[in-house]
């Protein structure tokens, strides 16, 4: 039984990001919720600006893509555009939204965030920031509960930010603020074209199937 269950969960640290949906434009889910896994994203919000000659973000090239992380059980989110800052540029986005476990999981709570820059690369004073900071109702009147941060620059490099927090049905994202700057040196640049965010929960479901696994095999054992 131990030796099962250790190769069943060795399996599943080897899984990775699975898409349930597919990428549609951020500009498509203004005003329309956003369903994948055991989650619903509403509420979304976006405001940007490119300064220096960089182009302005747009809404309607920002994709966004539904999914989990297998060996976890994390359900998610995958955003995809290309910003890009020279020397004496800079992008800046905030982007808001709400995440709510969707009214059949009862049982389920959501306990933490987690964000990933996969797609963040700068060059001389070259600057990319992504700040969020998560609450437990609408701003204003809402308690913040968690605040996460990523950057990348020449000199550091934090690509991965993690938050907890007492269970809830829902959070805001209020908000996500997105920083590329080529800063002021010759040469520098930095762009950003890929980030991830997931949304664990209680409980698992990961956990939940690996031991409904290994029980229904021990039963069939026994059976035998």
């Amino acid at each position: 039984m131990g030796c099962l269950v250790i190769a069943l969960l060795a399996t599943a640290a080897s899984a990775v990001w699975e898409p349930l949906t597919d990428r549609v434009t951020l500009s498509s889910l203004q005003g329309t919720p956003f369903t994948f896994g055991d989650k619903e994203l509403s509420e979304f919000d976006m405001f940007g600006f490119g300064g220096g000659g960089a182009v302005d973000p747009n809404t309607d090239e920002i994709f966004v893509q539904g999914g989990w992380d297998t060996s976890s059980g994390d359900y998610g989110l995958r955003f995809n555009f290309s910003w890009v800052a020279g020397s004496y540029q800079t992008v800046n986005v905030t982007l808001s939204f709400k995440v709510s476990i969707l009214p059949e999981y009862d049982d389920r709570f959501i306990k933490d965030v987690s964000m990933y820059l996969t797609g963040a690369g700068t060059t001389g004073t070259g600057v990319v920031s992504v700040v969020e900071n998560v609450w437990d109702g609408p701003f204003p009147g809402g308690n913040d509960i968690a605040s996460l941060s990523c950057s990348a620059d020449a000199n550091s490099v934090v690509l991965v930010s993690y938050g907890d927090f007492d269970p809830v049905k829902e959070i805001w994202i209020y908000s996500k603020d997105i920083s590329i700057t080529g800063g002021t040196g010759p040469g520098g640049a930095a762009h950003l074209s890929e980030f991830f965010q997931f949304y664990s929960q209680i409980p698992e479901p990961a956990t939940i199937t690996l031991l409904g696994l290994a029980g229904a095999i021990v039963l069939r054992r026994r059976r035998g």
